[in-house]
């Protein structure tokens, strides 16, 4: 029996209408099943439950979808972001779909289409405060912050207690340097979740940089009561104590950075400061090494290991660690302005004043380029000059003491030691601690004849305040020049007789007594404090200046190692 076209197509119509339920209904199941594995973490078994539902039926938007987000949890971006086009080309209007997508292009760093699915997914479901997140993530991420901002305040009009929102929202105010915006983003973070380390630790930053070093030193300690594990925590911890001078805390600070991070850079680097600013230099100068076994190509780190040189008097090997810096990184103006600064220590005033004039070029902005500049030219005897270049350095910064001694010093050579007084005096009213302008202050005293002015200037400093050895040298100096070179002996004798062990205290005594006239005296100290310190650069040039004495005549040579006398007190000042 033959059934009519019209019963046929009845019968087909039937089927399909009892079928396609059935399969709906099975590519479900199969997909609730994918989603228990894949809560379980078995993202690889969940596909296959979804390929098996998308056989069943391809049209299914949500096996595609959920598919695309177990393929993206085991990194198979490519694959997750083809599955999800598929799922919005069957469902168009689901904002997941857009979001996940989204979130997909973000991974693979396509800043403009991430942004684009994110606006999607906002348009059809402008309450969703994830897109709006992310959407400002994005933008931050492209530093357009403002912008990210207002995405940020669209997802905390939505929901005012999202702790992300707000982190994320400080976030971008730091990047603006806003940081007292930031701050209050912060807090309020920390009101919806105060175990938040991140939020405790950026915060710590934003107050650092305001100037707030206690707040910001409080916050850091928060940052790691809830993660003590916290490296970066504790070097800005560090970092924090170290501009409150308590030194110690801070070698604690950067030493648990290392125990946890033994490649942290930042800590090693800022361990050797706090170690220079100790005069610990031996410490510095290891901290320094373990920075560049790190990175031996950082120009910052052979910068500052030159800086503990200088301070050492090892004039030639810290010009070496200047040099292998600029090397490394020709556009560190403060790597030239030290070259020259260890020339100008080596008497090498032509080839310093070079160097500066690079610096100067390069960072105009710079005072020390300027003093450093007037120190070659005031050595080369180009007195104008040299006030020409302090008084550029004034302009810059009008209580720059190193400028400010440099041209007292000049007027005093011009033979003009009332005004030179006059200068100093205002500049030692405005900076009263400044050992630069008071070693100045007693010199102009000494050329006016004016010797218990002089040593009334070295009495009024505390010892405690400033380097005992460089106090002790200017005040004997004194006693010598008026007349008095018992008592300046005495000075270092009664130091000598309980340390024996101090390059600087011998090399110091040497001047002393070479200023007194005893060569042969002040030869054997130099010798000693060689003894100690090998690489004491300045000892060599004045030992080289006293055996010049036998060959040459007193006369002739005494002003240059006058020089090389006073200008070590004066010049080691300045690199402190």
């Amino acid at each position: 029996m033959t059934i009519p076209r019209q019963v046929h197509g009845f019968i087909i119509l039937v089927v399909l209408l009892f079928t396609v339920p059935a399969l709906a209904t099975q590519s479900d199941d199969l997909i609730s099943d994918g989603n228990v594995l894949y809560s379980q973490g078995m993202y690889q078994e969940a596909i296959s439950y979804f390929e098996r539902a998308i056989e069943q039926d391809p049209s299914n938007a949500a096996a595609w979808y959920n598919k695309g987000v177990s393929l993206y949890k085991l990194g198979q971006v490519d694959e997750a972001i083809a599955s999800y086009e598929v799922a919005i080309g069957l469902d168009p209007r689901n904002s997941d779909y857009w979001y996940n997508k989204g979130n997909a292009l973000l991974s693979k760093n396509l800043l403009n289409e991430a942004y684009a699915a994110y606006d999607v997914a906002i348009q059809l479901d402008p309450y969703d405060v994830q897109a709006w997140m992310a959407k400002g993530n994005v933008l931050s991420d492209q530093k357009q912050y403002e912008d990210a901002i207002r995405a940020y305040d669209a997802a905390i009009q939505i929901d005012p207690d999202n702790e992300e929102t707000w982190f994320a929202k400080g976030n971008a105010h730091y990047n603006q340097e806003n940081f007292k915006e930031a701050v209050s983003a912060y807090e309020i973070a920390l009101q919806k979740d105060s175990k938040d380390s991140k939020a405790w630790y950026n915060k710590g930053n934003a107050l650092y940089n305001l100037g707030n070093l206690e707040d910001a030193l409080k916050s850091y300690e928060m940052a790691l009561a809830y993660n003590p594990k916290d490296a970066i925590a504790y070097t800005n911890k560090g970092m924090a104590l170290a501009d409150l001078e308590r030194y110690d805390d801070a070698i604690d600070a950067y030493e648990a950075a290392i125990s946890l991070d033994a490649t942290d850079l930042k800590a090693w680097t800022s361990l050797g400061q706090v170690y220079t600013k100790l005069r610990e230099y031996d410490n510095a100068v290891r901290a320094f090494q373990m920075a560049l076994k790190l990175n031996k190509t950082d120009s910052s780190v052979w910068k500052n290991i030159g800086d503990v040189l200088m301070l050492e008097k090892r004039y030639d090997e810290a010009l070496a660690a200047y040099e292998q810096a600029i090397a490394l990184n020709r556009m560190d103006s403060s790597a030239w302005i030290g070259k020259g600064t260890a020339l100008n220590n080596l008497a090498r005033y032509k080839e310093a004043l070079g160097v500066f004039e690079i610096a100067c070029s390069m960072s105009p902005l710079f005072a020390s380029g300027w003093v450093g500049k007037g120190n070659s030219l005031s050595g080369l005897g180009q007195i104008q000059e040299a006030d020409g270049a302090y008084e550029a350095a004034l302009q810059l910064d009008p209580r720059n003491s190193q400028a400010l001694a440099g041209k007292s010093k000049n007027l005093v050579t011009t033979g003009d030691p009332e005004t030179a007084l006059q200068s100093l005096q205002l500049a030692i009213a405005a900076d009263p601690t400044n050992m630069a302008l008071l070693g100045r202050l007693a010199e102009i005293y000494e050329k006016m004849g004016r010797y218990q002015d002089a040593l009334d200037v070295w009495n009024s400093v505390s010892l405690n305040e400033s380097d005992p050895n460089l106090v002790r040298k200017g005040k004997a100096m004194t006693l010598v020049r008026a007349g008095r070179e018992a008592e300046a002996l005495a000075l270092y004798r009664d130091v000598l007789g309980s340390d024996q062990q101090s390059g600087f205290v011998y090399e110091q005594y040497g001047d002393v007594l070479a200023l007194a006239g005893d060569t042969p005296g002040a030869e054997h100290a130099y010798r000693k404090a060689m003894e100690i310190q090998p690489n004491l650069t300045g000892i060599l040039l004045k030992i080289n200046a006293l055996e010049s004495t036998h060959k040459e005549t007193p006369l002739t040579i005494f002003p240059i190692l006058l020089g090389l006398i006073t200008g070590s007190l004066l010049l080691v000042r300045r690199e402190r």
